[in-house]
């Protein structure tokens, strides 16, 4: 049990740490999410709370690690030194699942080997969190446009600003290790924010890459289940081209020199009204449309009153048909109110929207 005797003894401190909105209960549960957003983190500092001889921390991608001598030795430790809290990250089903009064397993992608085991999502920062990690914001736009550049990884509110390529490259390598995997998030990069289907991204990675069909397929769903993308459904029409949506804005936008702006600005308005319980949509003419609340939100980074009114004019047709009560516009940095038809229409700084409860 010497490997084990070296876990129970040497348990990581989180130093450092700065709360999350997302906190540990004290019950046995999965706590999963995309990598890279802070779960080894926030479970060392939960672990800091317990007493040391009622605590167990294992790694199960420590390269010390023996993984018969722990399938066969695990419980048996947990018993004999009466451990009341088992923590198993990395947890990838190749041990079973030990017994105590509270076990947490943390992973990418939900455990669903136990369907009545409580799950918990971590997610990226969100602009709130990020400005308690970047700690040196001097205006709310600045921030914002030194956030859209780090992204929503914990580690990245740290890094200089020469060396933010750099970093979020070094992400992008460790969580996609093999070379088939990061070409494939190269090319789905492309259209963040923008509707593409699995058959059409196939046939643009053809033209250049041998690759299968059913190993594309696969890895697209791997990539959701890790909760790396998501996609968002085109109102009304389920077999329409879906949006494609990354957990982290700026990984994609570091793929290429081009700007993607709109691309990342869409996740984010996106995220943040699933945050808020909305499902929006998209449209013809719509960004975002929530159905449930007949909420539309347009992103329009420039816009003055004239430029939103004229914009707004030429949807009038959505607008009736969907009965949209409130249209959000977002900018960088104006802000208006006026009404159009049946429908109030507010223009607010992406910063200052993104903020709201």
């Amino acid at each position: 049990m010497q490997q084990l005797e070296a876990f129970y003894e040497s348990i990581p401190k989180a130093v450092g740490f700065i709360e999350r909105k997302t906190e540990i209960p004290s019950h046995t549960l999965n706590l999963y999410g995309a990598p890279k957003t802070g779960k080894t983190w926030l479970v060392l500092d939960y672990l800091s709370g317990i007493p040391k001889k009622k605590r167990l921390y294992v790694d199960l991608r420590d390269l010390r690690l023996e993984r018969k001598e722990l399938q066969s030795q695990l419980q048996r430790f947990i018993d004999d030194n009466r451990i009341e809290t088992v923590v198993i990250d990395h947890y990838d089903g190749s041990i079973p699942m030990p017994r105590c009064r509270q076990t947490i397993l943390v992973s990418e992608s939900p455990y669903t080997d136990n369907p009545m085991m409580p799950l918990l999502e971590l997610g990226p920062l969100d602009f709130e969190e990020y400005l308690a990690f970047e700690k040196r914001h001097i205006h709310l736009e600045h921030s914002f446009s030194h956030y859209l550049r780090t992204g929503s990884l914990p580690a990245m509110t740290g890094v200089h600003e020469s060396l933010l390529t750099l970093a979020l490259h070094e992400n992008i390598r460790a969580i996609f290790p093999l070379a088939n995997e990061l070409l494939l998030f190269k090319y789905l990069s492309r259209y963040q924010g923008k509707p593409l289907t699995a058959h059409q991204l196939y046939g643009i990675i053809k033209k250049e890459h041998k690759l299968s069909k059913d190993w594309l397929y696969s890895r697209l769903q791997a990539f959701q289940e890790r909760r790396i993308i998501s996609w968002l459904p085109k109102y009304d029409q389920p077999r329409a081209p879906k949006r494609v949506l990354f957990y982290d804005f700026a990984m994609p936008a570091s793929m290429h020199f081009e700007k993607s702006l709109m691309g990342q600005l869409y996740c984010l308005a996106a995220t943040r009204m699933r945050k808020r319980g909305e499902e929006p949509l998209y449209t013809d003419k719509l960004d975002l449309f929530d159905p449930a609340s007949k909420r539309a939100v347009l992103l329009s980074p420039f816009a003055t009153q004239e430029k939103a009114a004229a914009k707004i004019s030429r949807l009038i047709d959505e607008i009736e048909r969907y009965e949209i009560r409130d249209i959000t516009v977002l900018t960088i940095a104006n802000s208006f109110e006026f009404t159009f038809e049946k429908s109030g229409v507010k223009a607010l700084p992406f910063y200052e929207w993104i903020l709201q409860d």
